[in-house]
């Protein structure tokens, strides 16, 4: 376990003013926080999917993988998982050419990666479903300290045994780091499954 892991979090209001100035990871990120309750944001898919729109437009990778999961999941718009399928194919190599024009920038590069592993855990687009590389993706961008990562690696891969094997140790590590980030699915995943760490882990 790492002690050096420094969580990213965003100023909304920042972000917001660089979104509407068209700074492509801004919309990006504002969608990604009003779909999931992050960087201080109230949920609403109506809100996400216009951010994730808005940055599809200007040409993000990201924000078009975040259009597809509104529609595959049905979040803010009608479920339509075909329509999902195509934009994820579209926005697939255009990511895959982010990743590596970001590899001087690790911590930048996390939010890409962080959408490629979700091509490999949902299996979105033509992306064969490989859960031990969508473990790989998420847990290298939760030591670059994003936030999303860090919890999933909590909440689910080790939790569940995804990717890798199943160690509640290392789920409550990562999962109380969300939490003291102050992430609200965390707080709640963490009240689920506090009296089973509590059994488990012998206190």
């Amino acid at each position: 376990m790492s002690n050096t892991i420094k969580p990213i979090v965003f100023d909304l209001n920042d972000v917001r003013k660089k979104a509407e100035n068209g700074d492509k990871f801004a919309c990006y990120i504002l969608g990604r926080s009003y779909d999931c309750e992050e960087n201080g944001a109230e949920q609403s898919f109506e809100k996400a999917m216009y951010w994730d729109g808005k940055g599809k437009e200007l040409g993000d990778p990201r924000s078009a993988y975040g259009v597809g999961a509104c529609y595959y999941f049905g979040d803010g718009v009608e479920q339509d998982k075909e329509k999902a399928k195509q934009i994820h194919i579209e926005s697939y190599q255009p990511l895959l050419e982010l990743i590596y024009e970001e590899k001087q920038n690790s911590r930048k590069q996390a939010f890409s990666k962080f959408c490629l592993g979700a091509y490999y855990y949902f299996g979105f687009g033509n992306v064969e479903r490989d859960e031990r590389k969508a473990f790989q993706l998420i847990h290298d961008c939760a030591m670059q300290g994003h936030l999303p990562a860090i919890y999933d690696l909590g909440a689910n891969f080790y939790y569940n045994g995804v990717g890798t094997e199943k160690n509640l140790k290392l789920s409550e590590y990562y999962l109380k780091m969300a939490v003291d980030e102050g992430l609200p699915r965390a707080k709640t995943k963490y009240e689920q499954y506090k009296s089973e760490y509590e059994n488990e882990l012998g206190r």
